[in-house]
């Protein structure tokens, strides 16, 4: 008599949680021990890093708004026909799978999602671009699990590679189909595939990739189950990231891994040294929001230590302005006043924060026309005309830099 198997304990298909590296490759180690792989596979779960947790899985092709096939079709016409005077290094491919895989390296649209088999690769990519003030994300993906609801196979191809069987091969072709080809029909929903190694990144980084069908958010059909799941996510929180790209450097993880060039070279000194000095969020911090006495009603710009003379008064301050034509504004009401109240006025252009949810202090500036104690110079920023003590509210004259609002009913 035989004694049953213990059946394996499944984990809630939840978002999981990572502070440190330890975490995180205790959790992929985990889900890859879940997921069944066996030592015959040839490929171990796939990842992927996104810098914000809330990104979807979703092509570069979508995201630029042209997810149909005719504006693929021409996208893919348009690099196999320029590509060939521009390729410095790589030999250009004959056939439409590695065509369509430098694309994607280079960045052009397609419906590829890009992933690796290393998971040190996927949580570098998650983090390397994030100073910790949001949070990432690594998935990781059962591709066999994947490929088994597409084409009915626990397969995963190399389509363009030598030796594939060609039945096998043809499982996948509709996924690709010929430009201009409409009598094939592309599935609903993702495949996996991996992809020949022709240019010397896609080895380094050991991509493969998913290609999407015709469903623009076809992961989403497989996200959050607990039964049977083929996807996970594991969270990097933002307060967890530094940590994470430091010990990802110590295990010597670097730009020069992922990129094999001087440009990786270049970017990791940048990043090893930037890192090495972090800022402090109240560096060259001179003044805070207050209710204002020149402004009854509202708030104004309050000194909180000493500034001297000819300072800078907003170091570090987010400098973009969205110039609006005033045909284009509100006529009247509550927004049109928002325009009147914080923009830079030249004749009929108003220059204003690229949103309004984004004001910083220098929009709260009220004005004194005969004793003004700040500035504004040719690029809109503010320095002291004299030493301004702690709990002073700084002024500025307006018509010294913008010209006053044409009266608008409210």
């Amino acid at each position: 008599m035989t004694t049953p198997k213990k059946p394996k304990r499944k984990t809630k298909n939840a978002p999981l949680t990572a502070k440190s590296l330890d975490e995180f490759l205790g959790l992929v180690r985990d889900i890859r021990n879940e997921w069944d792989f066996t030592p015959e596979d040839i490929a171990d779960p796939w990842f992927r890093g996104q810098q914000r947790k809330h990104w979807k899985l979703i092509p570069n092709i979508t995201r630029i708004g042209c997810f149909n096939r005719s504006d693929e079709d021409d996208i893919r016409e348009e690099f196999a026909k320029r590509a060939p005077a521009l390729s410095r290094y790589e030999t250009l491919p004959t056939n439409e799978w590695d065509l369509y895989f430098l694309m994607q390296h280079y960045g052009a649209p397609t419906r590829l999602l890009d992933w690796t088999e290393s998971p040190a690769i996927a949580l570098y990519f998650a983090v390397r671009d994030n100073q910790g003030y949001y949070d990432s994300a690594v998935w990781m993906l059962d591709p066999y699990g994947l490929n088994k609801l597409a084409i009915g196979k626990r397969e995963v191809l190399a389509p363009s590679a030598q030796g594939v069987n060609p039945k096998d091969k043809r499982l996948v072709l509709p996924w690709l189909p010929a430009r201009w080809d409409r009598k094939k029909r592309i599935p609903r929903y993702p495949l996996a595939v991996f992809p020949t190694h022709i240019a010397r990144r896609i080895s380094s980084q050991k991509s493969c990739f998913t290609v999407h069908g015709t469903e623009q958010f076809g992961f989403a059909k497989f996200e959050g189950k607990e039964r049977n799941a083929i996807l996970r996510k594991i969270i990097i929180p933002g307060h967890a990231v530094p940590r994470m790209r430091r010990d990802l450097r110590h295990y010597g993880m670097d730009e020069t891994t992922i990129f094999p060039d001087l440009e990786g070279l270049g970017r990791a000194l940048v990043t090893t040294y930037r890192d090495n000095k972090p800022d402090s969020p109240h560096r060259d911090v001179y003044v805070r929001l207050r209710p204002s006495k020149l402004d009854r009603t509202g708030v104004g710009v309050f000194a909180i230590k000493k500034i001297p003379r000819n300072t800078k008064v907003f170091a570090d301050e987010n400098e973009e302005v969205c110039w609006m034509d005033v045909a284009a504004l509100p006529k009247r009401g509550p927004l049109r006043t928002l325009y009147d109240d914080f923009s830079i006025i030249k004749s009929k252009l108003y220059g204003c924060p690229t949103s309004f949810n984004r004001l910083t202090p220098a929009w709260f500036m009220n004005e004194s026309k005969a004793s003004p104690n700040t500035r504004c110079d040719e690029n809109y920023d503010f320095y002291t005309l004299r030493d301004v003590l702690p709990g002073e509210e700084l002024t500025v004259h307006y018509k010294t830099f913008s010209d006053y609002p044409k009266k608008s009913k409210a």
